[in-house]
């Protein structure tokens, strides 16, 4: 089962997405070339920026709520961050969170295989946002190890970890 909850957020994080995707796919552009793995054709803009998105709504929804203390990763930055997108201070801990957003008409939450069995990036939950409209988006949470337990697929570039969401719901 999959606990949504729905959040507001600023319209300007849509246009906002759409700029800073373009510069993150300039700097990254060696990255995610034809040449590697990591390459994701003609949805690479789309990608980055439904990626920058819920960054910037997981952010928000933590900035409202007041007492949570995070540190946010740079969203754009000269490489590739391989680490948590949020730290959140916990009772005693810290969680290590990376934030996955969901096409607003996409039907299952997907982790790349590689990227969650990377012993280097230290993960504890996943938060998926999938935006609703121009308003409104919802999101839920996940452990990592919830993630390892669901069916691995062949998605369009690579191997990943996928949860539908009408099956769930």
């Amino acid at each position: 089962m999959i606990k949504w909850k729905n959040t507001t957020y600023p319209s300007t994080f849509i246009g906002l997405s759409d700029e800073l995707a373009k510069v993150r796919s300039m700097l990254s552009s060696d990255v995610y070339n034809e040449d590697t793995e990591k390459y994701r054709g003609s949805q690479e803009h789309t990608i980055q920026s439904l990626g920058i998105f819920a960054e910037l709504v997981a952010r928000h929804i933590l900035e409202n709520n007041k007492g949570i203390q995070f540190k946010a990763a740079p969203l754009i930055d000269k490489r590739p961050v391989v680490e948590a997108d949020i730290v959140m201070k916990g009772i005693g801990e810290l969680n290590y969170i990376d934030v996955k957003g969901v096409k607003s008409s996409g039907n299952a939450l997907r982790v790349n295989f590689k990227a969650h069995n990377n012993p280097k990036k230290k993960i504890t939950h996943y938060l998926f946002i999938q935006p609703l409209n121009a308003l409104y988006a919802r999101f839920c949470w996940f452990k990592h190890e919830d993630i390892s337990e669901w069916p691995v697929v062949m998605s369009t570039y690579t191997e990943c970890y996928e949860l539908e969401i009408q099956k769930h719901n």
